[in-house]
């Protein structure tokens, strides 16, 4: 995987990667990453953890850590401490590179220029080894990390590189670096010689440079609000790749007629299978279908199999497992409802009360499990507020005890992500209970308690 690379990079005095106003070319980005990736090669063993938000030394770590076989995880400088300390164990991470500072860590930390250069290429070559560990919400009340092999990952860059081509030069990423879409932009860029844009302010800069936009539909209903953003002010736009979350029909209507011959691709996938397994051209004529497909079974990432309602996915995208598990996968029960038709692959619902907001996957039993920690807290049940497109708008508390919301807000923010902390509060002497004496959530998410 890292060949290809190398063969993309060397000797390219093209720009690999914009950031505000700093840029970076593909024969100055070869050139830090060897010497860095000697560095790790040699000094340490292990998983390396790596602090900041989106700048270019986020990729440049990246890059480093591939080259020299040392797994990482990114710690994005959005996520509390506590929840950071807690990654930290869980991957028993014995090196932090600090892209930006931050202190009160029990771990070797370095940053980029403080590392040693060697001049030395050792690198291992096991396609089974991990190359990185994103941490995902787990119902047990702590994040859990899905461990992506280079087998994984090298099979992801073949599909989507084979999906979208080799048309479009600048690609616009939005994704924070810890939530795996970002995967889709970082790797489709690089590993094909494109210019990767960076979006780190709410500004948007260098927006008007994109052909290819990664994105969740959330961030594109962000764009959507300025009426400036159409094809007479972004002529270079052409394509939009969507994942994350669902893609309703009204984003898909707006965009079509503000963009002509734009290219619309709604994808799917779990972490767990390294960020997409189908993607689908969406056209004109699918706007009035309720439900938009999610993929073109003709052209998956890996096996995915309908059973009893389940999406199964099976082969090369199916991650090692968890880390800290000794269970490994050869196939995967994503929880999702789904269905194929007319070749279509589409998406239903869930099994469980996983949920995704913003992009994000969560699991409200870990939510929950954090809040029933608070002193005088006897029961909770967090649930999703959705408008009448099924879009998520915020997630509401319902919680017996404990009757002051500054509480429950001021303790999930040492813990939780912001995204995971509810942004309503109801206060309750008992949780309404259904026929089969279960906590009735769907009367919840119906505000009818």
């Amino acid at each position: 995987m890292i060949d290809e690379f190398k063969r993309v990079a060397i000797n390219n005095s093209k720009v690999a990667i914009i950031e505000g106003n700093n840029k970076i070319t593909y024969l100055e980005l070869i050139e830090k990453v060897s010497k860095y990736a000697d560095y790790l090669t040699r000094e340490d063993s292990g998983i390396v953890a790596i602090y900041g938000h989106k700048e270019i030394e986020m990729i440049i770590s990246i890059l480093s850590c591939i080259m020299s076989h040392r797994p990482y995880v990114i710690l994005d400088n959005s996520l509390p401490k506590e929840r950071i300390k807690k990654i930290i164990e869980i991957t028993k991470a014995r090196l932090l590179i600090k892209v930006e500072e931050i202190d009160d860590l029990k771990v070797k930390c370095l940053k980029l220029d403080e590392l040693k250069v060697y001049q030395n290429d050792r690198i291992k070559d096991n396609n089974n080894d991990v190359v990185y560990i994103v941490f995902t919400s787990g119902s047990t009340g702590l994040p859990k990390g899905v461990q992506i092999t280079y087998k994984n990952l090298t099979n992801f860059i073949n599909w989507i590189k084979k999906l979208l081509g080799n048309n479009n030069e600048y690609i616009f990423n939005t994704a924070n670096f810890n939530f795996d879409l970002s995967v889709a932009d970082i790797f489709y860029a690089l590993w094909s010689g494109k210019t990767l844009i960076i979006n780190n302010t709410d500004k948007l800069m260098n927006l008007d440079k994109a052909n290819l936009i990664v994105a969740t539909p959330t961030f594109m209903k962000m764009c959507l609000l300025d009426n400036e953003f159409n094809d007479e002010n972004y002529s270079n736009l052409k394509n939009i790749f969507f994942c994350g979350e669902r893609l309703d029909n009204k984003v898909v209507k707006k965009l079509f007629d503000r963009f002509r011959g734009l290219r619309i691709i709604n994808a799917y996938g779990p972490s767990e299978a390294t960020c997409a397994v189908s993607a689908i051209d969406i056209t004109k004529d699918m706007i009035s279908e309720n439900n938009l497909p999610i993929g073109d079974i003709n052209n998956l990432a890996t096996e995915v199999e309908i059973d009893n309602g389940e999406i199964i996915l099976k082969g090369e995208s199916v991650f090692k497992g968890y880390l800290g598990s000794l269970n490994t996968f050869s196939d995967y029960h994503t929880g999702d409802i789904g269905y194929i038709e007319n070749n279509k692959l589409y998406l239903n619902g869930r099994i469980d009360n996983q949920i995704k907001y913003k992009g994000y996957r969560i699991e409200l039993e870990e939510i929950e499990k954090n809040i029933l920690l608070i002193d005088g807290v006897i029961d909770v049940v967090v649930v999703p507020i959705s408008n009448e497109d099924n879009t998520i708008l915020y997630l509401k508390a319902y919680i017996v005890g404990v009757k002051d919301k500054n509480i429950i807000i001021n303790y999930l923010k040492k813990i939780l992500p912001s995204y995971m902390i509810p942004k309503s509060f109801v206060f309750l002497d008992k949780l309404p209970i259904n026929m089969n004496n279960k906590v009735d959530r769907k009367l919840l998410e119906n505000d009818r308690c």
